[in-house]
């Protein structure tokens, strides 16, 4: 079980942003833990009231607060959970660092948001916007791309984890692990052996591994750090290809009709200081499925003992 007491939910209340509500509630309501609703508005729109009908918001203490209410999701019918949630509104004119700003000084565990709002790059849910929030949250963020007609209720039946075998994959799997457990969902883990391509004159087939027995090495260490791992927690299922990593993950994902990716933001080639891989920005920016990152620098969900053992089969 993942460790999650505060989730944020950034909003424009546009049906795009609101497809990731329906994540935040069925991860709060697993995990005991609260929502906050989180709405930056421009000088402009201050005066804008809360358009969630669903939500029966009434003021206390000068905020909008729900306490254990029937949460009635929008779309398709789908079963009330009883979740906490606070409501805050903030005027400000550059959503992302209101967003990661929140995080700190919340104590936010994961951020559950659209990559889409309104038209528009400035607005608060779009594609800079949630890639930014990406590179700068020192918590995991998940994020789901939004689409025009209200979609089902967060119903996964695979979770895709893309490893290459570094520290932060394992870390990234790890959380992967937590996450088909909580949506009772099967684990499709991946390892892309990336062609080497030459150019002609050296005389040297142009996409062939170095090594011809290249991708069998990789299923042998796939196999073994599954077992490390996972270790029979959830079914798994392995997967070995040789291609591009961010263009065959989202491949892969749109063809086996995946329900999540989760990685983390940085693999063998990854640097702190730039905040987030570019195969995971990739990722995030052109899957249809909605995308777990984790930062191997930033907050863990998962429990110390599940850390500590993690690190005992690691090591």
């Amino acid at each position: 079980m993942l460790t999650i007491e505060n989730i944020l939910f950034p909003t424009d209340f546009t049906p795009r942003a609101e497809d990731a509500f329906s994540h935040a509630v069925h991860l709060a309501h697993q995990h005991n833990a609260r929502i906050h609703v989180f709405n930056v508005v421009t000088p402009d729109e201050a005066d804008q009231t809360n358009p969630m009908d669903y939500l029966s918001l009434e003021e206390s203490g000068g905020a909008l607060v729900l306490t254990a209410e029937d949460v009635d999701l929008p779309g398709p019918p789908q079963p009330k959970m009883n979740v906490e949630i606070v409501y805050h509104k903030m005027e400000g004119v550059s959503p992302a660092k209101e967003i990661v700003e929140y995080v700190a000084e919340h104590d936010v565990d994961l951020v559950v948001m659209g990559t889409h709002g309104r038209q528009g790059l400035d607005r608060l849910l779009s594609g800079s916007v949630s890639e930014e929030v990406v590179r700068q949250s020192t918590c995991p963020v998940f994020t789901v791309l939004g689409r025009d007609e209200p979609q089902p209720g967060p119903e996964i039946q695979s979770v895709l984890a893309p490893v290459d075998f570094s520290e932060p994959a394992r870390l990234g799997l790890a959380h992967a692990r937590e996450l088909a457990q909580v949506y009772d969902a099967t684990l499709d883990l991946m390892h892309i052996v990336e062609d080497v391509v030459f150019p002609s004159v050296y005389g040297i087939d142009p996409i062939a591994p170095q090594l011809p027995d290249v991708q069998q090495r990789a299923a042998e260490a796939l196999e073994r750090m599954a077992d490390e791992v996972i270790d029979g927690a959830v079914p798994t299922n392995l997967h070995v290809v040789a291609g591009y990593a961010a263009r065959d993950i989202i491949d892969f994902a749109d063809e086996n009709d995946t329900g999540l990716i989760a990685m983390a933001t940085h693999g063998r080639t990854g640097l702190e200081r730039f905040l987030i891989g570019s195969v995971t920005e990739k990722v995030i920016r052109s899957a249809s499925c909605p995308v777990f990152t984790v930062k191997p620098f930033g907050k863990s969900l998962l429990p110390a003992s599940v850390l500590s053992s993690d690190a005992d089969a690691a090591s």
